[in-house]
């Protein structure tokens, strides 16, 4: 593997890392959001699915990446789908939450864009 290589591998590693840090905190305060929701039921579904798909989706990526591809990408169509869905209502808009939804969806564009341009996995050697 050549140094090219090497270091898109790292970059995808370094990806695949934050995804699996970001994907740690979502399942564990999903019980407060449930708690204390007091929006449409869409945006809190879309919650409660990016909240179990972070995690093991990035975990996923090291051995199937094309596969938590899609994965990620269907959950960052359905978490810009619920930020969309609060922007009419100013009070739904809470940074909290839409940085919930928002980091997800940046780690499924970088990580579609690794896949389309080619870049080598995460284990290979």
């Amino acid at each position: 593997m050549d140094q090219t290589s090497r270091l898109r591998q790292f970059w995808l590693r370094v990806l695949l890392t934050v995804g699996l840090l970001w994907g740690t905190m979502p399942p564990i305060a999903i019980a407060f959001v449930i708690a204390d929701w007091k929006g449409p039921i869409f945006v809190l579904a879309a919650q409660i699915f990016n909240a179990f798909t972070i995690l093991p989706a990035c975990a996923l990526a090291f051995w199937h990446r094309r596969t938590a591809c899609i994965w990620l990408s269907i959950n960052a169509v359905l978490a810009a789908a619920a930020l969309a869905f609060c922007i009419p209502n100013p009070r739904l808009l809470n940074l909290p939450e839409m940085t919930a939804l928002a980091g997800p969806l940046i780690i499924a564009v970088w990580l579609d864009f690794m896949e389309i341009k080619g870049w080598p996995g995460a284990l290979a050697r």
